[in-house]
């Protein structure tokens, strides 16, 4: 942007250089001409020790800055400071005005330096605010992100141009990542880092919303509208329960999003490193609701506490370890999925109660 030039001073392609930045950052011509009379004013200070009024414009056709400098105390035009040649000679039609000048040498140089660290510095400004508006945008969203490194069990990603952690509790347990691997996260919140220098986004493969997610990119019924998830249950890297409603009557809503032969819901588990994924119909009658979420156990019936917002379900006594699954989780997540406490009983005797 800046170069020097033969005879040793500081030449700027003004207008290349403003281009390239408006290209960049999309900040107007106007505003950038700010900066940089901003930068002359200073140079100028420093150079005549004089409080200025300095108006810039732009050569469109050569490139060069013109200005005009005046005194703000007495309205004298400059124009008669040592080393400060008019750029027209030639006789004004208002006296007052000041006359367009080119910068002197040293003020050139002070200028150029200036100029430079401001827009160095508002360009970093504008990206971050572009940057921070971006992730805000992307909240929520699945994104398919590229391993980068991994810092003390911390691995960095790359989503665009939005730097992403994947912190140890965001990573699904036991799943092996590699530097250059593609990898799908949702994006949750961002933060300024680095002391403020740059934006990190708060990437998860543990939140049900990545699930979510997934399902909505392998299922066009989900993204039309045709079908809603209605709630999602995970224990990441092991399994999950997911709910589904149709809007259209003729429409499937377990088949659909399980794909023929499989095809759609399998894509979903090669993305989550094979994490079980259970599919089941939405209903809004808690009993029903409660007897599908605790598949692949047969449920014999079940009986709603309102109050206590409690589910008592029987099944018969050879299913009651399908019903509650290793280490409880079967009907653990069945009790998230559902919101509802579960009390399995098998015929003869007390069950095991699940809070959601």
């Amino acid at each position: 942007m800046i170069r020097r030039s033969p005879e040793g001073g500081v030449e700027i392609p003004w207008a290349d250089a403003l281009q390239q930045v408006q290209d960049e950052v999309g900040l107007s011509q106007d505003i950038l001409l700010e900066v940089v009379a901003d930068s002359i004013r200073q140079a100028w200070m420093e150079e005549e020790g004089l409080q200025t009024q300095v108006r810039v414009e732009l050569d469109q056709l050569t490139g060069r800055l013109m200005l005009a400098v005046t005194d703000p105390e007495s309205g004298r035009d400059l124009d008669t400071v040592p080393d400060l040649a008019p750029a027209d000679a030639g006789p004004r039609a208002d006296p007052l005005e000041p006359t367009l000048t080119e910068l002197p040498q040293e003020v050139s140089r002070r200028a150029a330096r200036l100029a430079r660290a401001r827009l160095g510095k508002w360009i970093r400004e504008v990206r971050e605010r572009q940057l921070q508006g971006q992730a805000e945008e992307h909240r929520g969203q699945l994104a398919d992100a590229i391993v980068e490194r991994l810092d003390q069990g911390t691995w960095y990603l790359r989503s665009g141009s939005l730097l992403a952690v994947l912190a140890p509790l965001e990573q699904i347990p036991g799943e092996r990542l590699r530097r250059g691997q593609h990898l799908k996260v949702v994006l949750m919140e961002s933060r300024r880092a680095g002391h403020g220098e740059y934006v990190q986004v708060r990437a998860s493969r543990t939140s049900p919303l990545l699930l979510r997610r997934l399902m909505e990119a392998e299922v066009p019924e989900l993204t039309d509208g045709t079908l809603v998830v209605r709630a999602v249950a995970r224990e990441p890297g092991d399994r999950a329960k997911v709910a589904v409603e149709s809007q259209r009557p003729e429409i499937d809503a377990k088949g659909a999003c399980i794909g023929l032969r499989g095809v759609r819901i399998r894509a979903v588990v090669g993305q989550l490193g094979g994490e079980k994924v259970d599919v089941l119909e939405w209903s809004g009658d808690p009993a029903t609701l409660v007897a599908r979420a605790l598949a692949p156990a047969p449920v014999k019936a079940v009986t709603i506490d309102e109050e206590a917002r409690r589910a008592t379900v029987m099944v018969d006594p050879d299913v009651l370890s399908l019903a509650i699954g290793k280490e409880g989780q079967n009907a653990r997540l069945a009790a998230r999925l559902t919101g509802w406490r579960i009390d399995i009983r098998p015929a003869e005797r007390m069950g095991l109660a699940v809070a959601p």
